[in-house]
């Protein structure tokens, strides 16, 4: 199995490539985020591993949900203090293994990480009525009809469908397709939930509401002054 690592920090490039050979893992290093995208994009990689980098982590995360399509795990290496440990799971790792803890807790959490993708607990899709949402071709898809979605309108609909009749805060997509909720503009995300809008229902808000056969149209709800919320 191959792990595609991420460590700009030459003795944690050392330690992670030592510990996944001695595991038998294959590691793949990447010194660029821009490379490791790009391999991610074909089949080969099982997991991802990440150095917990102050400065570059919350972006590393965030492209990585926008252009990996969710279905490679990611596990961030790094000190382990609550903070961070907090900050990268929120962010979409899905899982952090502390340093000093030693090589094998790290491989334990990558294999039960890639275990659970195997047995396919993982989602690639998303339904919302009749629209489903697709992880590997980042598209929306109903009966006959396919819509391609931008990177940044692919994890808005993602975070809305998963949490389908639930109010999103406006902090809370910002972080999600953006990496950060600060310094993102309300009209910004505004835009993103137009464009989003119009892809779900290309008639607009005044077209009808259901589908030829009678399956209800999601739609994005605004909740003034709190966020967004996909009802069915």
């Amino acid at each position: 199995m191959k792990v595609a690592t991420l460590c700009p920090s030459r003795s944690l490039e050392h330690f992670a490539a030592a510990a996944l050979r001695d595991a038998g893992y294959d590691p793949a290093p990447h010194t660029h985020l821009s490379t490791l995208i790009s391999a991610l994009r074909t089949p080969g990689a099982d997991a991802v591993l990440l150095e917990d980098h102050d400065t570059h982590i919350d972006g590393w995360l965030a492209a990585l949900r926008l252009h990996a399509g969710r279905s490679v795990p990611i596990v961030v290496l790094g000190l382990g203090d609550s903070v961070g440990i907090s900050r990268a799971l929120q962010r979409g790792a899905d899982d952090y293994a502390v340093i000093s803890d030693g090589a094998g807790p790290l491989i334990h959490r990558l294999r039960a990480r890639i275990q659970t993708r195997t047995d396919g607990v993982r989602a690639t899709s998303l339904r919302a009525g009749p629209y489903a949402l697709n992880a590997s071709t980042q598209s929306l898809s109903t009966g006959a009809r396919e819509v391609s979605l931008t990177a940044r309108e692919f994890a808005l609909a993602w975070t809305l469908f998963e949490n389908l009749g639930r109010v999103v805060s406006m902090q809370t997509l910002s972080t999600e397709i953006w990496g950060r909720s600060s310094d993102i503009g309300k009209r910004t995300l505004e835009q993103h939930v137009y464009k989003l809008r119009l892809k779900l229902n290309p008639g607009g808000p005044r077209s009808r509401s259901r589908t030829m056969d009678g399956t209800p149209v999601p739609r994005i709800q605004t909740v003034y002054g709190v966020g967004y919320r996909l009802d069915v």
